[in-house]
């Protein structure tokens, strides 16, 4: 009997393999579908704020469904910045006719580029329910109901809060008409913070903390300062110290990851950078508390004697707390692709790299520690370059002209060299030794 069950099972088992080997011959391939990776450019960054401006008007409204539009170029332009967050992805999206052509290429891990899985999906304009009219992965075609159903329970698991149900239920029409796509969003104010919630969430590997301990925080730091507890003026160092030492204390109860996560969370409201709670939406904390009365405001203090350093180092401190050190690092950079296109904003700057960095690598240090080290690290920071590095022959702002003449573009070798040195610096800081 014993003999049976095992020859049935080597049987399944050699069967299951021989099935797996005849699919990856159709599923997998040589060559990637999308020869080649996009490297993000300002115009890349300004296409991407004008659809995220867009989608964020359109679920903001008071009326059931609002509508978006948005253009081929824009779409790849979202695609282009994500791709930034996967090592070897690669996208392209087409609008022809009446349909939306999406290819993507990822690499197969371990095989040095080898080999590539290719997704080819076609979306047509619908109203009322979205569906794809053509999916295939390589040379094998699927069943688009089925394909789409696997990528909605896939969403549900891999970001939890039914991120995949509120996204798909979330669109109730698609228009289009050149290369212009035209949607009906209906997104409420739950399904948006589902959607943060769950995105960050699965970026950070755990769940985010409540928006009431960040709430909590928020006021702790707004009454020390409307009581001279800190300074309106002058260094910035009395308020990272100030609200590590709240978050040390919180950490009894809510642990050191989400106790600063909170912390840090209230603190970008107060002093960080505007478009902090664009990129995060309504995880930042409630709004209810942004008018109590208080007459103080962090407007004046400095970082490195910068008003802008401490922004940046602040708001990339708390991305990489909400999430993970490619998306904090690759937020950074795009705004700096951004700035270069703006005379007003001056250029690019590679010192607001290094405050972005030097912001990320305190929030990894002091989360990666229990709580029974806080106390050494907290004891390590006395002074401001104990956190950030000093920007002594770090290049400051320069022209998009400037940038493509001595670096080319964020991929090439020379940038890479110049983000090395920072890094480099960082290690050296009191905090990192």
């Amino acid at each position: 009997m014993f003999g049976k069950v095992f020859r049935l099972l080597l049987f399944l088992t050699v069967g299951l393999l021989l099935v797996l080997v005849g699919l990856s011959f159709l599923v997998l391939e040589n060559q990637p579908a999308v020869t080649r990776a996009t490297t993000p450019t300002p115009e890349d960054v300004q296409d991407a704020r004008a659809f995220l401006h867009g989608v964020r008007a359109s679920i903001e409204t008071d009326t059931h469904a609002a509508p978006f539009e948005t253009t081929e170029s824009q779409l790849n332009s979202v695609l282009t910045l994500g791709a930034r967050f996967i090592p070897g992805f690669r996208g392209r999206i087409e609008v022809v006719a009446d349909v939306v052509i999406g290819t993507v290429s990822v690499p197969v891990p371990g095989t040095g580029q080898s080999t590539w899985l290719n997704l080819f999906v076609t979306a047509p304009a619908f109203e009322g329910q979205f569906a794809f009219s053509h999916v295939a992965v390589g040379s094998l075609s699927l069943p688009p109901g089925g394909a789409l159903n696997l990528a909605r329970i896939g969403a549900n698991m891999a970001f939890g809060t039914r991120l995949g149900d509120t996204v798909l239920s979330s669109a109730t029409a698609m228009r289009i008409q050149e290369d212009m796509v035209s949607f009906d969003l209906a997104i409420d104010e739950i399904g948006k913070n589902g959607v943060m919630r769950g995105v960050f969430g699965t970026l950070r590997g755990s769940e985010l903390p409540d928006t009431q301990d960040i709430d909590r925080y928020y006021v702790l730091i707004r009454d020390a300062m409307e009581d001279g507890i800190l300074p309106t003026e002058g260094s910035y160092l009395p308020y990272l110290q100030f609200t590590l030492a709240a978050a040390l204390e919180g950490s009894a109860t809510e642990g050191i990851p989400n106790a600063y996560t909170s912390a840090i969370f209230a603190l970008t409201r107060i002093c960080g950078a505007r478009d902090f709670t664009m990129v995060v939406g309504g995880l930042a904390g409630g709004a209810a508390l942004t008018d109590k009365g208080w007459r103080t405001d962090c407007k004046d203090l400095t970082l490195n004697e910068r008003i802008d350093s401490r922004r940046h180092f602040t708001t990339a401190a708390a991305l990489q707390a909400a999430s993970n050190r490619g998306f904090a690092v690759s937020v950074g950079e795009f705004k700096e692709l951004y700035d270069s296109l703006n005379a007003e904003k001056g250029g690019f700057d590679f010192t607001d790299l290094a405050a972005n960095n030097s912001g990320i690598r305190m929030s990894n240090r002091l989360m990666a520690v229990p709580a029974e080290d806080w106390l050494g690290l907290m004891s390590r920071i006395t002074e401001e370059n104990n956190v950030i590095v000093t920007f002594d022959d770090i290049p400051q702002l320069m022209s998009r002209d400037t940038f493509q003449e001595k670096y080319g573009d964020v991929d090439s070798p020379e940038y890479q060299a110049k983000l090395a040195l920072i890094e480099t610096r960082i290690d050296a800081l009191t905090l990192h030794r």
